[in-house]
């Protein structure tokens, strides 16, 4: 009995890759649809079994681009009370600017805030430092991790003092 199952096991899983797709097989139009790395769809068409041709022509590789909204992320600020807000992960440039700046001025003692930056598909943060006893701020915009790095820089190169993160690292990714 144990034979029998075993064979019938082989015999199963040698017909899986039969029609040489390697992903999920459409049998009514032919096609094998596999889902590669970075999430993209690949359809391609699986021929037929041809009898005495060993050399299988080759495979027709389609991709489909999938579109991914864009996400806004801002930062607000309010120089003489220095109040600084961020948001992130908003559908548009203008919304991003707008929740910053409810967040900055959220308690009404640090209104009027105004934006002070945006990114679109990156990171955010922010650095603050003292330039002839006045409160700076400096933004730093790229990609994940670098976004401090960049305020702390740009701080630094404008010869503030004092330079220290006050808003960290926050992305709007898709």
């Amino acid at each position: 009995m144990k034979k029998l199952f075993l064979i019938a096991l082989g015999l199963v899983s040698f017909n899986v890759y039969a029609n040489g797709c390697g992903g999920e097989y459409q049998a009514a139009t032919g096609t094998c649809r596999i889902i590669d790395g970075s999430g993209r769809q690949i359809l391609y068409n699986v021929p037929p079994p041809q009898s005495g041709n060993s050399t299988p022509p080759p495979k027709k590789i389609i991709y489909h681009d999938v579109k991914v909204p864009s996400k806004f992320g801002a930062i607000a600020i309010n120089e003489k009370a220095g109040a600084v807000a961020a948001s992130s992960n908003m559908p548009s440039i203008a919304e991003a600017k707008r929740e910053a700046i409810r967040l900055c001025e959220s308690d009404g003692r640090y209104a009027p805030c105004r934006d002070n930056g945006w990114v679109r598909n990156g990171c955010i943060a922010a650095a603050s430092g003292k330039k002839s006893s006045k409160f700076q701020l400096f933004n730093g915009i790229g990609e994940r991790g670098e976004a401090e790095r960049l305020a702390i820089n740009h701080c630094n190169k404008a010869k503030a003092f004092e330079c220290q993160i006050i808003v960290p690292e926050t992305c709007s990714l898709p």
